[in-house]
């Protein structure tokens, strides 16, 4: 099993059902508005370091976190604030995971034109002149990993842990029956 690193999860949240942005805004400077840029709010958390977007519709995506807890923990924080200033959200939240970026690396250099040769034409793709990584599709569990010459390897679009560890191991599997690792 390779070392996994979660880089990054992006989580959401229904937090009310409609909110007043601009009020919200003026009462906690805390929060970067720029309604010519975004029309939600943004506020940059140190602990646990995320940013926490907060959208006109009552919803909230948090990204940069490193497990589940800290995406919990910044979409309540964030809560607490606006709460602050008589805004009401939902009782019941649920944090739901939108998206997990896992990597590791295999530690070996990867031979990029020879695997895009072995592996299943229609889930790969690799474009050298475009982009340096291979992409390998999963379309079963919705994920993509991304293989890089030097070894490293990413995997974006998993809602679980365990299937960005899956697909992980799968593209290591299809690798070592290619003779590539």
């Amino acid at each position: 099993m390779s070392k996994i690193t979660i880089e990054n999860i992006v989580s959401y949240a229904q937090v009310a059902n409609g909110l007043d942005i601009e009020k919200i805004a003026e009462q906690l400077p805390e929060f970067s508005y720029s309604p010519n840029e975004f029309l939600g709010l943004t506020l940059k958390l140190d602990d646990p370091k995320t940013a926490v977007l907060l959208l006109p519709s009552g919803k909230v995506i948090c990204t940069g976190a490193k497990n589940l807890e800290d995406a919990k923990t910044s979409i309540f924080q964030l809560i607490d604030k606006i709460k602050n200033v008589k805004t009401e959200t939902i009782k019941d939240i649920e944090v739901k995971v939108q998206n997990i970026v896992a990597s590791t690396s295999f530690e070996k250099e990867l031979h990029l034109s020879s695997i895009s040769k072995g592996l299943l034409f229609d889930h790969v793709d690799y474009e050298p002149k475009y982009f340096p990584g291979l992409i390998y599709k999963m379309e079963d569990i919705g994920a993509s990993v991304i293989l890089f010459s030097s070894g490293k390897v990413v995997c974006t679009g998993t809602k679980s842990i365990e299937d960005a560890s899956g697909a992980i191991e799968t593209i290591k599997e299809k690798l070592l029956s290619l003779g590539a690792l």
